[in-house]
């Protein structure tokens, strides 16, 4: 059974991960003007102290650009936030889609 308190403090830091992710999101031009969309899911592995250790695109978009710009913007990212010490673990493992939609 999974204590209240760290399932609360799980959500926090995702949501921090998610907010600091997203300052490096960034849409391609090009692939704007080619009117591509799609969500790569990209997958990465990283420590407490949020050194990534290895990532990887798990689903293409379908779309070259879109996949590049997913791993670059987790690359800009690093290192990622550190994982609070309620959360146990030495590595964490993560799987996140990156939306690239026109609308």
């Amino acid at each position: 059974m999974q204590n209240a308190g760290v399932k609360s403090e799980v959500d926090n830091y995702l949501s921090r991960l998610s907010r600091h992710l997203a300052r490096y999101y960034e849409y391609p031009r090009r692939a704007r003007r080619l009117g591509q969309e799609g969500t790569p899911v990209i997958v990465f592995e990283f420590q407490r102290d949020g050194s990534l250790i290895a990532h990887s695109l798990r689903t293409s978009s379908g779309h070259q650009l879109l996949d590049e710009s997913a791993l670059a913007m987790l690359e800009q990212a690093a290192p990622l936030p550190e994982v609070p010490d309620e959360i146990a673990g030495q590595k964490f493992r993560y799987a996140l889609p990156v939306r690239f939609s026109l609308r």
